[in-house]
């Protein structure tokens, strides 16, 4: 996460450099970040549970298909349109999750740990 927002800070800095922007505001502008990614956290560690809680990332395998989450935002892909997946090596490594329908599902490679995306990937080779 600290990566993305890098690229965030670093665009902001050569905005800055174009628009006359103070470096004294620049420092506002970042602590008013840094409270926000903060204020967020502490959101989703205290109050994003029971039956109103926020699903990040997730995915689910049934008899039906496969489904991913993504904060809240459900795509399923049924197994009869499923063709199988492939790893994309590039910036950033993505799954991708083939569709007859093209509507292909992609996530980053790192969004699993390496034991999940083990057993994720036992499961799909076996489909």
């Amino acid at each position: 996460m600290s990566i993305q927002y890098f690229w965030f800070i670093a665009v902001g800095l050569i905005f800055a450099m174009f628009t006359g922007i103070y470096p004294k505001d620049m420092v506002l502008l970042f602590f008013i970040l840094i409270i926000s990614i903060v204020l967020f956290t502490i959101w989703l560690f205290v109050f994003n549970s029971g039956r109103s809680k926020v699903i990040e990332y997730g995915l689910e395998l049934n008899e039906q298909g496969i489904t991913f989450i993504d904060f809240g935002v459900k795509v399923t892909l049924e197994w009869k349109h499923f063709e199988g997946f492939k790893i994309v090596n590039r910036l950033p490594r993505l799954i991708v999750l083939k569709s007859s329908k093209s509507n292909d599902i992609k996530f980053s490679y790192y969004l699993f740990s390496s034991a999940q995306r083990k057993k994720l990937f036992d499961y799909l080779e076996s489909k």
